[in-house]
């Protein structure tokens, strides 16, 4: 690919042919058929995938509202299940909210159809809670549309480009019947962060000239395999394998890509960038180091640097300098800050001429605030689209990585690669979506040779 002609490329042309959306969409609006918009109504809730973000949602989503009921749990694991929903419980009683849990041991699914038992148990206009690993999330997402349920589906949304495209495919029938449905996009709905971004938008910045995301900490460390089989390893350590998340640069970088991507009010339209295990031995597929340059339409840039490495610099946050100064802003940074040089930085305290006056708020309460007023007050609520041009953006940024090439987001996004192509029939029989080598190492890309 010649680098040379990308920046030709305008956003308008990469729009028309990949069909996303600007990074600041507003909500779709569409006709709204009145589900639960009457405040006696009891919403019952299921949540799909038990791990520590499932289990830290449907907290979050039953103190959204005061009359819900968690009806239903679903998880690949019996483990997950059981022990969450006996932590749920214990949680709720503790603030003396015990009648908000109904989930009997003949509503706690477990195996790779729980989600399809758990939803079943729900009527049209309740709410499914999406929080397994994302490689599911278009398949969970699609059998939910089609029962009529709304949405919180747990950010990335996809692991690749068909099931993002899979996605758009089943939101236009979200959006004919008039679903809500929100994006684990908690960074989204930090009351300071939401302020920065419009004073950029107005001009506190001048006008936006580079952006740049980091994160960047110690390793991430894995057990053994012991009698656990290579797929249960796999999904029980999700972070650690690009087919379950997407990756290190799809799961850790996506909101402050996002905020990056929502300050200038476009999507990368290339990018080209390095990285893999420079010194990781662990047997997964955990890259330790990745930098990459993304280009807009303009020619303006936008730099991300990953690391996870021990004994090394640490950084999380997103700096963006504009011609009047530098902003840092995004998740990692509780205080948002403009200063009138370009040295922002989250542990700055000196000399910064704007601050949000918004307090502090939990963001991933203050999301499920917001869709559940929605679904009460039957108002447009549909995050979708904006989630999916947020997960395009780092499967983007690792394709270039992988690769070694430079990347258009036309070329991205006609990729058909799929991580597991028959996901609807994934089993512990087989066939397997990754297998480890004779020595259990995993297969790694390698630039030059891997395709997008």
């Amino acid at each position: 690919m010649n680098h040379q002609n990308n920046s030709n490329q305008t956003r308008r042309d990469f729009l028309k042919h990949s069909g996303l959306v600007a990074a600041g969409t507003v909500l779709a609006t569409s006709s709204l058929p009145r589900v639960h918009a009457a405040e006696s109504n009891t919403i019952k809730i299921a949540i799909v995938g038990c791990g520590s973000r499932g289990r830290g949602a449907t907290l979050q989503a039953l103190n959204a509202d005061p009359n819900l009921v968690l009806w239903a749990m679903a998880d690949t694991f019996s483990d997950k299940t059981h022990a969450s929903a006996a932590a749920v419980k214990t949680e709720l009683e503790k603030k003396e909210e015990g009648k908000k849990f109904n989930v009997p041991e003949e509503r706690q699914f477990v195996g790779f159809d729980a989600y399809k038992k758990a939803m079943d148990t729900l009527n049209p206009g309740d709410v499914v809670l999406l929080a397994t690993p994302p490689a599911f999330r278009p398949l969970h997402y699609a059998y939910a549309v089609e029962k009529g349920l709304n949405i919180f589906a747990e950010k990335p949304l996809a692991v690749d480009i068909p099931g993002l495209k899979m996605l758009r495919e089943t939101n236009k029938k979200a959006l004919e019947k008039g679903l809500k449905v929100a994006v684990g996009l908690n960074n989204r709905h930090y009351l300071r962060t939401e302020e920065t971004i419009k004073a950029i938008h107005d001009g506190q910045l001048g006008d936006l000239t580079s952006l740049w995301v980091y994160r960047m900490h110690p390793t991430h460390k894995v057990g053994e395999l012991g009698t656990q089989t290579p797929l249960e390893y796999q999904l029980r350590h999700i972070f650690n394998f690009n087919w379950t998340t997407g990756g290190f640069i799809v799961d850790a970088l996506i909101h402050n890509l996002d905020i990056c991507c929502w300050a200038i009010g476009q999507l990368p339209v290339s990018a080209q960038g390095q990285g893999g295990r420079l010194l990781r031995t662990a047997k997964d597929q955990m890259i330790d180091h990745a930098a990459v340059e993304y280009r807009f339409a303009d020619g303006r840039r936008m730099m991300m640097f990953a690391q996870t490495i021990d004994n090394t610099y640490a950084d999380f946050e997103a700096i963006i300098h504009g011609t009047k100064g530098s902003a840092v802003v995004g998740e990692g940074v509780g205080e948002p800050k403009m200063f009138a040089d370009f040295n922002a930085q989250r542990q700055r305290k000196d000399n910064a001429f704007w601050t949000p006056k918004s307090a502090g708020n939990n963001s991933y309460q203050t999301e499920h605030d917001r869709f559940f007023k929605a679904i009460r007050e039957n108002q447009p609520w549909n995050e979708l689209e904006r989630g999916i041009d947020a997960t395009f953006t780092p499967i983007l940024g690792r394709m270039a990585m992988e690769t070694g090439q430079w990347v258009t987001a036309e070329a991205a996004w006609n990729s058909t690669f799929e991580y597991v192509p028959d996901i609807a029939n994934l089993s512990f029989d087989g066939p397997f979506p990754l297998v480890p080598d004779e020595n259990g190492n995993y297969p790694q890309p390698i630039p030059g040779v891997t395709k997008i």
